[in-house]
């Protein structure tokens, strides 16, 4: 029943025309807005991109001109450059590592004249001074997709078994790559504002049943524990970097998930699952969610704009509110009480594979004739167990560079199609990763 519900969810990605409109809807405007950052800056959600933004492996950044940064610009007579990219994470903002070490753009193959290519902050600097920089980021630095998909999908037990293991990654990886990346936005805008995005939070405060696969306790988990801690963490890391906040967490209200009154008025997208399709799976970077899920849809980005607008009309009267004190050198997003999310996510005996608790359990959704699953990312020389549905664990080991080819066994129907590998990462943390054949209906 699980494997057909999901199958019913599952989407391919489906081409569409290019936006016609153009990438920026006032050039010569003397008050210039920049955008970076992520899929909520981006416009992912969209009917139509702009072109050169939705090219399989070449840039799928996703900037449409029914973001919300391109309808504010429109609508004060600004100009907007958007670098943002759906998928970005922080280091795809500054283009250095947590150590230092320099990365390369996004998309590096992206096509002349189209963002993407290059850090977002190397944009930012050769654009010339801003009047605004508007920026969006942190969700995938958080998992969001992982996040997404382990909550949603029926085949898997409760998500909050590996709810401590996602917000204490919050604190301790995301804020303080938050701090670096607002800090460096900052000093790249040369004097002009900046404000830091947080994310509208798409779940209405009753239960229902919209959310396929989502149960209560995960709704509630979603929404008032992940996204509220998520943009509390943003707004910290704001604060202590010297960026103003704009707060987009209830712009959705009245449009959320099991609150808007039909589907039309639904201000967000619902789920679509990305198939595996045997290409290397790099356990560091999964991003399983497809095109446009849980973001918000024109409808949502137009509910968005209206802060922001307001906030950039302040701007341009002069009458933007002083940035708060300086927060101490140390200060932290408030602690957070784990125990109403902290479930048992035990280790499986018998297996080659030696562990206290599995941290994070991923779903991977997998064409039918698919026979192995390539993974990298796993600690180098580590034992990998793996099994299909009612078969022993057996167990094979990664090379010296974290790789590791499993094989899996659709033969059966329903459960009988799910396979179970038991990997662990570099940093030590064991995660399960549960691969089904997709039904007929996917």
């Amino acid at each position: 029943m699980g494997i057909a519900i999901v199958a019913a969810i599952v989407l391919d990605d489906a081409g569409s025309p290019a936006e016609e409109l153009p990438l920026d809807p006032n050039p010569t405007s003397s008050f210039r807005i920049v955008a970076l950052g992520d899929s909520f800056a981006s416009g992912e959600g969209a009917d139509r991109y702009f072109t050169g933004t939705d090219v399989a492996r070449v840039n799928e950044c996703h900037r449409a001109a029914t973001a919300h940064p391109y309808l504010v610009a429109d609508e004060l007579d600004a100009s907007l450059k958007s670098a943002a990219c759906s998928g970005a994470r922080t280091w795809h903002v500054t283009g250095r590592a947590a150590d230092g070490t320099p990365l390369p753009g996004q998309h590096p193959n992206s096509r002349p004249g189209v963002f993407g290519g290059h850090p977002q902050i190397a944009v930012l600097r050769n654009l010339g001074v801003p009047d605004v920089v508007l920026i969006s980021i942190g969700g995938n630095d958080a998992g969001f997709s992982e996040i997404g998909v382990a909550c949603a999908t029926p085949l898997l037990p409760d998500c909050r078994r590996s709810a401590s293991f996602w917000l204490h990654r919050l604190d301790s990886a995301v804020y303080p790559a938050l701090v670096r990346t607002f800090s460096e936005v900052r000093q790249a805008a040369r004097g002009a504002p900046v404000f830091a995005l947080t994310y509208p939070n798409p779940i209405g405060p009753e239960f229902c049943r919209r959310l396929v696969g989502v149960n209560r306790e995960e709704m509630t988990f979603l929404r008032d524990f992940f996204v509220g801690r998520l943009n509390q963490v943003v707004a910290s890391a704001a604060a202590l970097a010297r960026v103003r906040v704009i707060d987009l967490s209830d712009t959705l209200a009245d449009h959320r998930f099991c609150e808007a009154k039909t589907e039309e008025e639904e201000a967000v997208n619902l789920i679509e699952l990305r198939r595996t399709d045997g290409s290397p799976i790099d356990l560091g970077r999964l991003g399983l969610l497809g095109r446009g899920s849980l973001h918000p849809n024109p409808l949502g980005h137009g509910l968005m704009k209206v802060p922001v607008r307001a906030e950039l009309k302040a701007l341009q009267a002069g009458e933007l509110k002083p940035l708060p004190p300086v927060p101490a050198p140390d200060q932290r997003p408030p602690p957070l009480d784990l125990a109403a999310t902290r479930l048992a996510h035990p280790f499986p005996p018998r297996t080659a594979c030696a562990g206290e608790e599995i941290a994070v359990v991923t779903p991977l959704p997998a064409e039918p004739g698919l026979r192995s699953v390539a993974l990298t990312g796993v600690a180098p020389s580590s034992t990998v167990c793996f099994r299909d549905e009612g078969s022993r664990w057996r167990s094979t080991r990664a090379d010296s560079d974290g790789a590791v080819r499993v094989p899996v066994d659709f033969g059966g129907d329903g459960p009988e199609s799910v396979n179970e590998v038991l990997v662990q990462r570099p940093g030590g943390l064991w995660e399960k990763l549960v691969v089904y054949r997709l039904g007929a209906a996917g």
